[in-house]
């Protein structure tokens, strides 16, 4: 049946959104956060922790605006702990104490390189509890730089050397030294890159060093490749350069970091891009070079922030670890990479550590969404939001203790591990998903009776039980992480949450008022949903997220209906209202600062929670009660379907029922109890009676009621 759509319905009124970045990438992330640890050092800064570096069950995070080096113990992933907060005072002064912006540890031995000129301490990390000084390298001890930026250290015909550079622009050299020795560190040589300006970093691959040269606002920057074979008496011999030569493409290069694929012939270069040349006609990037023939590199690829669809300055650090490529990239957090291909950049994954900085915190801001409708970005210097200009967020990424066990280093929250095993896998299935086979499962609750019918999907086996009373809000999820959704809900009179975990039984949880509208999602992405509420009256969000905390904000106003789903795909549920007057999404993405807010819809629809595209994303649906049609908006801001397919009593149930990772359109009819639906997959219609008068349809809960 063909309809003539009324413009209203069609009309994306504000594109101050990230809703049309196309990125590079086709599936949502898969990256599950397990902990997150913040050593409190005193500073109310947001640059407090700077490079992160693992060995073992130890881990070793450095220091911006705070001091010392930051010492884990890592043993258990899901529940890290702070070993050490190794802060020496410089000998010689009464209170200096070092900014160590690089930290390492190789054989039990940690390397802490100070930024503010106290030179490399090596330490004794065999008891990362109690580290023990071994020496100090610097310009009286070893002819080293007293300040530093970068290192490496590796190991080369039994010896271990460090190579450094220096703290600032006014010296490109590198210092070679010998410190096999910790205690009397021997000066090998300086290297003196043909770079114009100032080397940034260094990475090493077997006997091959790449740096990353700088360049200058009008000279080209220089990322040589250097043959350090027998270092220790041997000059490195330049083998060959990258040196962009179009101005188009940037002036100064900027060249970060860098790293090399497994084999070596293909380079990862970050270019590091910003204030306001971030926001310019050539923004930071990851820029894909063929090195295999060091004397002729070839740019053969780049992926800028805008490529990616990311609200975020610049990239900061890549690594290679196998095929996947992992950037810390600032205020977008982690971004993983599959380079099966080495020169195409597939996004697989990311995790966002930045907390989105919108507006002020609690309850401060009544009112500030009150406008009807765009005032919620334009009636308030709060909300002027644009893309970042500054440094926060995931400074380094760490990826070799595998891949159940990848460090983050955050440069105002400290150090996050995740687990990207699931990374290339199918999505959870966050609607009634009881058996955990990635299908919805037909179910319903019999308030009369609090009891639960379920027929899982697996099996078409039933299951019954007795959870909860007449007044009591179905709440399903998977609040214990094991990948099936459980039997929970939520009572308005008490605020009290009793939920039945699947895999950890009873729990008793006290958190909302009455009136207030339960919101449970995974906001953290730890794969556990996270208890929530939505308070009407003053529009504001209490999140209880399960590993990083409570989080209270402001969005949406009394009247507008809650709906939480990852609209941008990165793993997080996003905040959004639907505003029933007007038929305007507000959505506030958890992975960027720009809000989402478009209109789609009339008074008198029912917004729907649902992947209908299958690109991991949440698209914004609605149900027309007094038509019974569909009208689904994909994420990428295409009409994705209208579809006739409901009468005006009937619930919408949309969820993945037949486990081909769409949302399929499916309605609950409660005079008759009949369940209809139009599976994605083959377009088949299914229609079952399952239930008795008066149930509830379980995975209805998802949506707003």
């Amino acid at each position: 049946r063909f309809l003539m759509i009324n413009k209203s319905l069609l009309a994306v009124t504000l594109l101050l959104s990230i809703l049309f970045l196309l990125s590079a990438d086709t599936t949502a992330q898969r990256v599950r956060l397990r902990s997150q640890i913040s050593p409190n050092c005193g500073s109310s800064s947001n640059l407090k922790f700077a490079d992160i570096y693992a060995e073992g069950n130890t881990a070793v995070m450095g220091s911006y605006n705070c001091r010392g080096a930051f010492i884990f113990n890592i043993a258990d992933a899901d529940a890290p702990t702070l070993a050490n907060w190794y802060n020496p005072i410089r000998t010689g002064t009464a209170s200096t104490t070092e900014q160590f912006l690089e930290a390492i540890v190789v054989n039990d031995r940690g390397y802490f390189g100070s930024g503010n000129g106290g030179g490399v301490y090596i330490v004794d990390l065999s008891n990362p509890a109690s580290p023990q000084l071994l020496g100090v390298v610097n310009s009286s001890n070893g002819n080293a730089f007293n300040s530093i930026h970068e290192m490496v250290v590796f190991e080369q015909n039994g010896a271990t050397y460090l190579i450094e550079n220096f703290n600032g622009f006014s010296n490109k050299l590198l210092k070679v030294i010998n410190v096999t020795n910790p205690a009397t560190p021997v000066f090998i040589r300086d290297i003196n890159p043909t770079e114009t300006s100032w080397v940034h970093a260094m990475h090493i691959r077997g006997n091959r060093m790449f740096t990353s040269g700088w360049g200058t606002s009008t000279t080209r920057g220089r990322t040589e490749i250097y043959d350090i074979s027998n270092i220790g008496t041997q000059t490195p011999a330049l083998l060959g350069f990258i040196e962009d030569p179009n101005a188009s493409v940037t002036n100064g290069n900027s060249m970060h970091s860098s790293w090399t694929s497994e084999d070596g012939n293909y380079l990862y270069s970050a270019r590091e891009v910003g204030g306001s040349a971030a926001n310019g006609p050539s923004p930071g990037d990851v820029r894909v070079y063929n090195v295999s023939n060091p004397a002729t590199p070839l740019l053969v690829n780049k992926v800028t922030m805008n490529d990616l669809g990311l609200n975020a300055v610049t990239p900061h650090n890549p690594v290679v670890k196998g095929n996947k490529l992992y950037v810390s990239w600032y205020q977008a957090g982690l971004q993983v990479f599959d380079i099966s291909d080495p020169a195409t950049l597939t996004r697989i994954g990311q995790y966002d550590t930045y907390q989105t900085a919108f507006f002020e915190p609690a309850e401060t801001k009544t009112g500030t969404l009150a406008g009807e409708p765009w005032d919620i970005v334009c009636g308030s210097v709060n909300l002027q939001n644009s893309v970042p200009t500054g440094y926060d967020g995931a400074w380094a990424v760490f990826p070799f203790l595998g891949d159940d066990r990848i460090l983050i280093g955050d440069l105002a929250s400290g150090l996050y591990i995740v687990d990207v095993r699931q990374s290339t896998s199918p999505g959870k299935n966050v609607v009634s998903d009881f058996d955990g086979d990635r299908r919805t499962d037909t179910a319903v609750f019999t308030p009369s009776s609090g009891s639960w019918l379920i027929e899982q999907s697996s099996d078409n086996a039933l299951t019954g039980t007795q959870w909860g009373i007449a007044e009591d809000r179905v709440v399903p999820g998977d609040y214990d992480g094991d990948g099936r959704s459980d039997v929970a809900i939520w009572r308005p009179s008490s605020g009290v949450w009793w939920i039945n975990g699947s895999s950890t039984g009873l729990r008793v949880v006290q958190f909302g008022l009455n009136g207030d509208e339960p919101v449970a999602a995974d906001y953290d992405a730890d794969g556990r949903t996270d208890i929530a509420v939505w308070r009407p009256s003053t529009g504001v969000w209490y999140v209880w997220q399960s590993s990083l905390g409570l989080r209270i904000l402001q969005w949406g106003i009394n009247g507008d209906k809650p709906i939480s789903g990852d609209f941008e795909g990165d793993g997080k549920a996003d905040i959004g209202v639907w505003r029933p007057s007007s038929g305007v999404w507000y959505v506030l993405p958890s992975s960027s600062s720009i809000p989402m807010i478009l209109q789609w819809g009339t008074s008198g629809d029912k917004p729907v929670f649902g992947d209908f595209t299958g690109d991991g994303k949440a698209d914004y649906a609605i149900f027309r009660p007094t038509d019974g049609h569909w009208y689904v908006l994909g994420s990428a801001g295409s009409l994705h379907a209208i579809q006739q397919f409901g009468l005006a009593e009937d619930v919408p149930v949309p969820g993945d029922y037949d486990g081909d990772g769409k949302a399929d359109v499916s309605v609950f009819r409660p005079s008759t109890n009949v369940w209809y639906r139009i599976n994605s997959s083959d377009g088949s219609v299914w229609i079952r009676q399952f239930g008795n008068s008066g149930d509830r349809p379980t995975p209805s809960s998802v949506n707003p009621q």
